[in-house]
């Protein structure tokens, strides 16, 4: 007889494919949230949740819609959905049937990102079979993360698991995203043996470049613009043969990913309002784009290709359009005091915006070093950040930019209102803590080991940037004339704006007053 405290439940065993008979200590209420092949270990007061004991899988109770905060290094990982897929798999969370076909299971994220960046934020959205144990005495979704972990290499980490709203959408709730890249300080001007007030005078000047791109502004110049661009139908149709031969797309690794499904390649292109970041369909890691008028030769440098590096488009290019995709928000771009890690002096830039397109935020640090270094003129980002500008710039290395967070709200309402399961995703004292130790336990070693300016990649990065990113005078000082001209004209119709919205205001008034 067995006592009232234990229940009996029957099993098949995995090997031998007969059903066996397993004690689980606790009532028949407890005994229920079971892992199969093994007895779920109830919270005590000394454990708390994610640090007790876990079993390989759970034993399926409903399918739920929940969403996960995933990080990773962006170094060793091709496939870092696929692994996350198969980790859920052997944990129990994805049926057999539906299996290899993220669709089936609603599978979205909040951004993409060029390959080999790292993530301390990737927040995917999916429809989940749970347990029923789920969540109790553990709001903070710890538990389930830690089982689907047993299953992912220690450089691939799932933060939280937490239930969500069926209408709950990540990429288009994502409002801000902000990352973070780790400069190697002698990159601005600051070696070892700079003194204090000389760090200081480094950090302010180059801050001083990085808060140019602060605010609303067409990023056109710092992008490849063909991705972001208004299609015709027949360009949708070119643009259609191009996605069938681009690679598969990763999640935020400059190096390292995982496989992306992209639904709607037409939408990936052109979505102006919620439009993320696109894989390199060259795959190359050179420092600017082909489209930008250089390209890699068999020696792996870079070559011009094209005398032209700097133009101003006096008249419409229907071959050159910008859409509203081009316009992109920065809420912060500036440049953190001098750190140190494993002996090797760096900088943290933090970029935070609305959304980024391809290759974005390395083309605003490759700029803003290029601009420290003088090898371009300081005027140089207010001409870039003009839509009838077309300038080639630097492509920064991808191995020390990470996506640091994001926060959500709900577009369709006044304000900063966002879903319960946000707040605990984004402000959670114990998911930031797992955070947090993540990054300083397995990501800031793997980025310390590009923090040498001697060394790979900035070594080679350097060269090239020397021998390549000049601008000849003469197509500076036409774009300069050309961008004199348009401010000069803009500011002669800010007054005219001004007289007519006060002649709009007056008869507003009048109106009222007549109506009243």
């Amino acid at each position: 007889m067995v006592a009232s405290c234990w229940c009996v439940r029957i099993q098949w065993a995995s090997v031998i494919g007969r059903p066996v008979r397993v004690l689980y200590p606790g009532n028949n209420r407890k005994c229920n949230r079971i892992f199969s092949h093994s007895a779920y270990i109830p919270q005590t007061a000394e454990t708390e949740p994610g640090t007790e004991t876990v079993s390989p899988k759970w034993e399926a109770f409903r399918k739920k819609k929940v969403v996960m905060r995933v990080g990773y290094s962006g170094s060793n990982y091709k496939a870092i959905e696929e692994a996350l897929e198969i980790a859920l798999y052997k944990a129990g969370g994805i049926h057999e049937s539906n299996y290899g076909n993220l669709e089936k299971i609603g599978w979205g994220r909040s951004s993409r990102t060029d390959k080999g960046v790292h993530s301390l934020a990737t927040t995917i959205s999916l429809k989940l079979e749970i347990p029923d144990f789920a969540w109790m005495s553990d709001p903070n979704g710890l538990r389930l993360a830690n089982i689907v972990n047993s299953h992912l290499p220690p450089d691939i980490s799932v933060f939280t698991i937490l239930p969500s709203q069926r209408s709950f959408d990540p990429r288009k709730e994502c409002h801000i995203r902000n990352y973070s890249y780790l400069l190697p300080a002698q990159i601005i001007g600051i070696s070892p043996d700079s003194t204090p007030h000389e760090v200081d005078h480094h950090i302010s000047d180059f801050n001083a470049i990085l808060n140019i791109f602060e605010g609303q502004h067409p990023f056109h110049n710092y992008t490849v613009r063909a991705n972001y661009r208004r299609q015709t139908s027949k360009g949708s149709a070119n643009r259609k043969n191009l996605s069938n031969k681009l690679p598969p797309l990763e999640v935020d690794g400059n190096n390292a990913g995982s496989q992306l499904v992209v639904s709607n390649e037409a939408e990936a292109l052109t979505n102006e309002e919620f439009i993320d970041d696109l894989l390199d369909p060259s795959g190359s890691e050179e420092m600017v784009d082909s489209e930008d008028g250089l390209e890699a030769n068999n020696n792996g440098n870079n070559k011009p290709i094209s005398a032209t590096h700097a133009r101003w488009l006096h008249e419409t290019d229907e071959a050159d359009l910008l859409s509203s995709s081009h316009w992109r928000k920065i809420f912060q771009c500036s440049c953190g005091p001098l750190d140190r890690a494993l002996g090797l002096d760096f900088v943290e830039l933090s970029i935070c915006g609305e959304s980024f397109m391809l290759h974005q935020i390395r083309k605003m640090v490759g700029t803003a070093v290029a601009v420290k270094r003088d090898l371009l003129p300081r005027d140089i980002l207010e001409l870039s950040l003009n839509k009838f500008s077309r300038i080639v710039l630097p492509l920064a290395p991808s191995e020390v930019l990470l996506l640091r967070g994001n926060d959500f709200k709900l577009r369709k309402l006044p304000g900063n209102k966002k879903r319960p399961e946000m707040h605990t995703l984004v402000d959670s004292e114990g998911i930031n803590k797992a955070v947090d130790k993540f990054y300083r336990t397995i990501l800031l070693p793997q980025i310390s080991e590009f923090l040498d300016p001697s060394k790979f990649p900035w070594k080679k990065w350097l060269e090239t940037l020397d021998a390549n990113v000049s601008i000849p005078d003469s197509q500076l000082a036409e774009v300069r004339k050309a961008w004199n001209a348009w401010n000069d004209e803009r500011l002669r119709k800010v007054p005219s704006s001004i007289f007519g919205m006060l002649v709009l205001s007056y008869f507003a008034s009048l109106i009222v007053k007549v109506t009243s």
